[in-house]
């Protein structure tokens, strides 16, 4: 019998002692200072009015020129700690679709961030989304759009 309860205790032990040691969805690793560089561009980004929580918003995305641009799903977003902009250390995953935004077109997007960042904790924060356009014939150029938002609580 003594021989059964120590290996069980000890069990015990380590399940409580990894557990405890685990990360909640709420908390993430702040990384270091961000390096994306965010243009003004011929495309916008803002957040649909009443779409955004601590999980996600929903995210229009405006061409305001004359050409076609292309994105795709990837999207990250940053913290701004003592007034500049920090990567948050997750692991994402995405499909790599490429979608035509044409000219003059505004699109909606919804985004749901709690499985890769889980639930936002009150700051202020920026969602980054890559563009692409076709400069000439296979040859394409890339820029960062990016709006910020807060979340005043849990």
């Amino acid at each position: 019998m003594k021989k059964i309860i120590l290996p069980i205790l000890l069990c015990g032990v380590l399940v409580i002692g990894i557990t405890g040691c685990a990360k909640t969805k709420k908390e993430f690793d702040v990384g270091n200072r961000s390096d994306i560089k965010v243009s003004e561009n011929d495309v916008s980004m803002s957040i649909k009015d009443g779409t955004l929580t601590n999980i996600g918003a929903t995210i229009v995305l405006t061409n305001n020129s004359d050409k076609d641009f292309q994105y795709g799903n990837p999207y990250e977003i940053e913290i701004k700690k003592n007034g500049e902009w920090h990567k948050i250390n997750v692991e994402l995953s995405f499909t790599l679709p490429a979608f035509i935004l044409k000219a003059k077109e505004t699109k909606e997007l919804e985004l749901n961030w709690e499985n890769g960042y889980g639930k936002l904790a009150s700051g202020t924060y920026r969602i980054i989304k890559r563009i692409d356009y076709e400069k000439e014939e296979g040859n394409f150029e890339t820029f960062n759009i990016a709006v910020e938002f807060n979340i005043d609580s849990d």
